[in-house]
Order: structure tokens, then sequence, then C-alpha cells
């Protein structure tokens, strides 16, 4: 079966937006994490989709200055940005909502993604934002948890976990400290 990997950028304090919904403090959206091979699929968030569709669809041009950042994207990004074009990625959202990307359609209903899960394929990476991802786990949805906390302290924003509604037990996997300051975490939802 399919794995669900939800995979996000945090602060020391758990946020993934400020208390202003910037994303500045984050110094690039590299693919940190490792595992663009291993995955044949993203779902977004209907509130973070029309965002991340911009910001990508920039980044493919390497000489266009990037939407929220104003820097050009790094190489990285890049190819982060042709594998996003190329990839399926499936918008959850219960209100009607138009996407752009030719490789992307909208779903209404979480059980849809139980039942991609079941099919043959790589794994899945929910990419947020945080309503999302709090959703999918109460449900039971998510295999694993990668984070990339970054060193800084926010004191308030966008909580990632805010709406988990109970007690999940995780599996530690690793943790291995990045460049400047970065730690990047594993984490093993169990499921009962």
């Amino acid at each position: 079966m399919r794995r669900i990997i939800s995979a996000m950028q945090i602060s020391v304090d758990s946020y993934i937006e400020d208390r202003g919904g910037n994303l500045d403090w984050v110094d690039n959206w590299e693919d940190e994490y490792g595992f663009l091979d291993q995955v044949d699929a993203c779902v977004l968030g209907s509130v973070m989709y029309p965002g991340y569709e911009e910001y990508w669809t920039a980044a493919l041009d390497p000489k266009r200055k990037l939407p929220f950042s104003g820097k050009l994207p790094t190489a990285k990004e890049v190819e982060y940005a042709k594998w996003a074009s190329q990839t399926p990625h499936i918008v959850v959202s219960r209100k009607p909502l138009k996407v752009v990307w030719k490789n992307s359609r909208v779903i209404s209903d979480l059980e849809d993604i139980r039942k991609l899960k079941q099919e043959p394929g790589k794994d899945i990476h929910v990419v947020g934002g945080a309503t999302l991802v709090s959703s999918m786990i109460n449900l039971g949805l998510v295999d694993e948890i990668r984070l990339m906390i970054n060193p800084i302290l926010l004191g308030g924003g966008k909580a990632l976990f805010k709406g988990v509604a109970e007690r999940h037990y995780l599996k530690f996997v690793s943790a291995e400290q990045r460049v400047p300051g970065k730690v990047y975490v594993i984490y093993r939802v169990q499921h009962t």
C-alpha cells in the first residue's frame, strides 16, 4: 500500500506562518526532504493551492523573481518546479475551485484519498496546509510526518497541528542537522 507523507517547514514553536501569514522566514522551498523519486502525487488544501501554483509556475523560469520572496529561484527550486509541473496534484475543497494547472484536479471528500492510497503507485506527498494535514491525521490517513524545523521562534501564527483532535503516537525514525541551523526530523504515525 502507498504511504502518505506530510512534509512541512515549521518554526521551532510549531508554526507554518507568522501572525501576518508571512513565510519570509523560510530561506527557500527546495526539496529538502529528498523524496521526489518516491512520490508520484501531491495533495493540497484549497487555501494553500493558489499560492503554491503561482509560486511553482514562476519558479519554472530561473530569471523570474518569485512571488512572496522577491528572490530568484535556486537551482533546486527550479528542479522542484519542473517536477511539480508534471506530477498529479489533488486539491481538497468543499467549495468549487478553479485550478489552472492541467495536472491538478479537485476533490471534496478525503475518503477519495483513502481510495487513492489503495491504488498502485508511489507514495503521496501531503504538501499542506495545516487544516488539511490535521484532518488527514484525524482520519488515520497520514503514515509519516517529515518536519524541517527552522531556527526561529515566531511567537504565534498558524500552528501546524492545531486541528488534531486527539492523541496520536509517533515513532521516531531519524533526525539530521542541516545548514544553517535547521533540523530535519522524520516520525512514523502509529496507527492502532
